[in-house]
C-alpha cells in the first residue's frame, strides 16, 4: 500500500466547540491531529468541590459505548477537569457523556454533548496514522494503493472413519494483515522513521466514504529504500498486524506537541507558567477547553 506523507496538510476546518446542554460539559476541535479536548466544569452543583473525578465515555455511530482512554476515570479536583480523544471515528457524528464521581464513591447526573471530528479529503490526506499512547507521534498520509486485507481463518477440522466430511469447528477470524507503504521528502523522513520505529499500537482512520474500518494496529519489521540520489526522498515498508484495543482504565493525559518538556522550554520560572494560566488544570491542555 503505497502512501505519501503529507503532515503538512492543511487543516480541514476552523476549530469547534460544543457544549452540553446543561453547560457542564464542552468538547473543543483539536483539527490538527483529529482528536477533541473535553472539559468539564461543574461550578453548577451545590457543592462542586465534593467531586473528585470524571469518567467520560464515547458514543459511536454503530451504538457502541466506550470509555475514553484520559478519562477511565479522570481527575476532576473541585469539578474542574480535562481529557483527551484522539480516537473517536472521523466524518461521522458521535457524542461523549460524563459523569461526576463524589468522594464517596457516588456519581452525579450525566452530561453529553455531540461533535463531528472531520474525516480529511483525499487532497488533504486521507488517512491518520495515530499512536495510541503518544498522540504527537502521529501523521496524516495520502493512500495511492489501497492493500489487500487478509483475514486468517480459524478452524478445527476431524476427519471420521466411513464418513467422507470432515467434523469442523470454526472460530471467529483473525485480525486483518496487510502490507503498508509510505514515501517521505525532506525533513518528513526523519518524522516518518520515528514515528515507525516508536512501537506501540497505532490507530489507522480514514472518512466513511472510503468503506475501511478503523484499526488498531502494530507495525512489523521496516524498510527503507532510497528512491533516488542521497539527499532525496525515502520509500518505507512495514508489515501491519490488527490487535484490540488497548485497555483505557487509568491512563494519564496525554495531549499532542504538549509536555513537560515544552513548557520548559516557553517558561523560565515557576511564576512565569502560574501567570499564564488560570487554573492549573488549564496547564495540562495549554489552555484548550
Amino acid at each position: 500500500m503505497p502512501m505519501l506523507v503529507d503532515p503538512s496538510a492543511p487543516v480541514v476546518s476552523a476549530p469547534v466547540t460544543a457544549t452540553s446542554p446543561d453547560g457542564w460539559l464542552k468538547a473543543t476541535l483539536d483539527d490538527g491531529y483529529a482528536g477533541a479536548v473535553l472539559s468539564v466544569n461543574y461550578a453548577a452543583p451545590s457543592n462542586p468541590a465534593a467531586i473528585r473525578q470524571v469518567r467520560i465515555t464515547r458514543r459511536n455511530p454503530d451504538g457502541k459505548q466506550l470509555p475514553v482512554r484520559s478519562a477511565d476515570p479522570a481527575w476532576a479536583i473541585g469539578g474542574i477537569g480535562r481529557a483527551y480523544d484522539h480516537e473517536a471515528p472521523l466524518g461521522v457524528p458521535v457524542s461523549w457523556t460524563a459523569t461526576p464521581i463524589y468522594v464517596d464513591g457516588t456519581t452525579g447526573p450525566s452530561s453529553t454533548v455531540a461533535l463531528t471530528v472531520p474525516a480529511p479529503t483525499w487532497e488533504d490526506a486521507d488517512v491518520w496514522l495515530k499512536h495510541v499512547d503518544t498522540p504527537g507521534l502521529s501523521a496524516r498520509v495520502v493512500v495511492t494503493e489501497w492493500p489487500m486485507l487478509s483475514y486468517g481463518s480459524r478452524l478445527d477440522m476431524q476427519s471420521a472413519v466411513g464418513n467422507p466430511y470432515p467434523a469442523v469447528t470454526q472460530d471467529v477470524y483473525d485480525g486483518a494483515a496487510s502490507e503498508m507503504a509510505f514515501d517521505a521528502i525532506g525533513p518528513n523522513i526523519e518524522r516518518v522513521r520515528t514515528m515507525l520505529l516508536s512501537g506501540g499500537v497505532f490507530l489507522v482512520q480514514t472518512g466513511p466514504g472510503n468503506h475501511r474500518p478503523d484499526q488498531y494496529v502494530v507495525f512489523g519489521d521496516v524498510e527503507e529504500d532510497l528512491d533516488d540520489v542521497p539527499g532525496g526522498g525515502r520509500t518505507f515498508r512495514t508489515s501491519v498486524t490488527e490487535v484490540a484495543r488497548p485497555d483505557t482504565a487509568g491512563q494519564p493525559l496525554r495531549m499532542p506537541g504538549w509536555d513537560i518538556d515544552r513548557v520548559a522550554a516557553r517558561f523560565t520560572t515557576l511564576d512565569a507558567v502560574t501567570g499564564s494560566y488560570a487554573r492549573v488544570v488549564d496547564l495540562t491542555t495549554d489552555g484548550v477547553g
